[in-house]
């Protein structure tokens, strides 16, 4: 018995090994009802878990609102205005459309913004005006800035 007194000090922080995870100390003896004499079947409870009867739905216009929001958040981007919802939130809606078997179709939506963003911006150079006779040097160099600056704002938006 005397034996037993002294060993606990020298326990790990760590006892009462329950379906092979380990509980802190505080938390074994919190279940044994505060370190008296409740033994081992006061400490195992069971805890059941139970799947959801059935699976929550989304609210009703969520993928539309949602996208709505995503849409305004691209377009800010693009623009290099401010985007007025938060980024976790965002990220959230992305992930519970994408949970919820949408992810293809917000896939083609947010591709096909994307791809009029581009298109509008190459239009821009193929209207550019040039002379007939394209020998002077500084409309080209003008030209290749103006190339380069949208390029590098693409570049810029796309990592943002």
């Amino acid at each position: 018995m005397a034996d037993e007194a002294q060993k606990k000090p020298h326990l790990s922080a760590l006892v009462g090994h329950t379906n092979g995870l380990t509980k802190p100390a505080s938390l074994a003896a919190a279940t044994r009802g505060g370190g008296g004499g409740g033994g081992a079947a006061a400490a195992s409870k069971k805890l059941v878990i139970k799947n959801f009867r059935e699976r929550p739905k989304l609210p009703d216009n969520y993928t539309q609102d949602t996208w709505h929001k995503l849409h305004e958040a691209v377009a800010a981007i693009q623009s290099s205005t401010s985007i007025k919802y938060n980024l976790e939130e965002l990220y959230q809606a992305v992930e519970n459309l994408c949970s919820y078997k949408v992810s293809a179709t917000l896939y083609k939506q947010l591709r096909q913004v994307c791809e009029d963003h581009v298109k509008a911006q190459i239009l821009q150079f193929r209207e550019y005006p040039f002379p007939v006779c394209c020998t002077d040097s500084l409309d080209s160099l003008l030209f290749l800035k103006k190339i380069n600056k949208c390029w590098q704002d693409h570049c810029r938006q796309m990592v943002s």
